[in-house]
C-alpha cells in the first residue's frame, strides 16, 4: 500500500464511518465495516478503481447490507408505497434529518435491509436513484420504491408528536445553547430529557468519538468539552424550525438538528458531514439570527 493510497483512505474514512452508522445504527459495526473496506481497498488492482471515492462508498455500503441480511435472514414485506420525486422541498433535508434520527433510535428494526440503505443514501447523503440502484445491484425505480416506503413507514411509526408551540421550542434551544456556552452544567441539565439521545456525524467528533450517545450524564460531559465551539454557534431556523448552526471564518462547520418533547430536548442530530451539509445550504434552508 503506498503512502498516496492509505492517505486517500484517511481522507475519505470520516465520511465512510458516517455512511455505515446511519446504515447500521452502530459504532462499532461501523468501525468494523470501515476496517473490512480498508482490508478489501489494500488488496484491490488500483488500476481497476476509476473512482476511489465511489468505489469505497460502495464497498462500505454493500457490507453494511450483509451485515444487515446475516442479522435477518427474512425481511419484510413493504406496506402500502408513497410516491417520491427526486426534488426535495425546502425544508426536507432537514426533517428528514430529524426522522433518520428516529430511525436510528426507534423504529429502524422495522425497516429491511435494503430500504435502510435506500433511505440513508437518497435522503441523508443526497446520492441519485441511480447511484443508490447500482450499489443496491437493482433497478433506479426499485430504488425510488425502497426510499418511500422506508419514508411512509418512519413517518406512519413516529412516536412521538412534532412540537406545537414553535416559539416554545425555540426558547428551549436557546436556553440549550447558553447552557453549552457558559459550561452551565444546571441549565444544561434541565433543558435535557434524561434519556436525551445524541448522534453526530465523524466530521464533528474527535477522533474516535463515538457517534451515538444517550442520557443527559453523556451529553452533558461532552457539551462541556465542546464549550469553545459552542461559542461560535448561533440559533437559526432550519427547514422551518429552530436549529444550532455552528460557524468558523464565516462558513457553516455543523448544524444542530434538535428535537423537543415536554420543554425538553429530547434528541439532536450533529451534521457536519460535507454532502449532508451541502444539502442543507442547496435547499437554503439557513436563516435568522438569533434574537437579542
Amino acid at each position: 500500500m503506498t503512502p498516496a493510497r492509505l492517505e486517500l483512505f484517511e481522507t475519505h474514512r470520516p465520511q465512510l464511518l458516517c455512511t455505515a452508522f446511519r446504515i447500521i445504527g452502530s459504532d462499532s459495526d461501523a468501525e468494523d465495516v470501515v476496517q473490512e473496506t480498508w482490508i478489501r481497498y489494500e488488496r484491490a488492482d488500483p488500476r481497476e478503481i476509476r473512482n476511489p471515492g465511489a468505489w469505497l462508498t460502495t464497498v462500505t455500503t454493500r457490507l453494511c447490507l450483509d451485515l444487515l441480511r446475516r442479522r435477518r435472514e427474512v425481511p419484510r414485506q413493504p406496506a402500502n408505497l408513497v410516491p417520491v420525486g427526486e426534488d426535495r422541498e425546502p425544508g426536507a433535508v432537514a426533517a428528514l434529518a430529524d426522522e433518520v434520527t428516529d430511525a436510528l433510535v426507534v423504529v429502524v428494526r422495522e425497516l429491511t435491509p435494503p430500504q435502510r440503505v435506500a433511505l440513508v443514501l437518497h435522503e441523508v447523503f443526497g446520492m441519485s436513484f441511480g447511484e443508490v440502484a447500482a450499489v443496491l445491484g437493482t433497478t433506479t425505480g426499485s430504488a425510488r420504491k425502497l426510499a418511500s416506503r422506508a419514508r411512509d413507514r418512519l413517518r406512519r411509526r413516529a412516536s412521538e408528536p412534532r412540537e406545537e408551540q414553535p416559539g416554545r421550542t425555540r426558547e428551549v434551544v436557546e436556553a440549550f445553547l447558553r447552557a453549552a456556552q457558559d459550561g452551565d452544567t444546571d441549565a444544561l441539565a434541565e433543558v435535557l430529557d434524561p434519556d436525551v439521545v445524541r448522534t453526530a456525524d465523524p466530521q464533528a467528533l474527535a477522533p474516535g468519538g463515538p457517534q451515538f450517545l444517550r442520557g443527559a450524564r453523556a451529553v452533558i460531559e461532552e457539551t462541556r468539552t465542546l464549550r469553545s465551539g459552542a461559542r461560535q454557534a448561533r440559533v437559526a431556523t432550519v427547514g422551518g424550525r429552530p436549529a444550532i448552526v455552528v460557524e468558523s471564518n464565516g462558513a457553516v462547520r455543523s448544524v444542530l438538528v434538535v428535537h423537543v418533547g415536554g420543554d425538553r430536548v429530547v434528541r439532536y442530530d450533529v451534521v457536519a458531514d460535507p454532502r449532508r451539509l451541502a444539502l442543507l445550504e442547496s435547499g437554503q434552508v439557513f436563516a435568522e439570527e438569533v434574537r437579542s
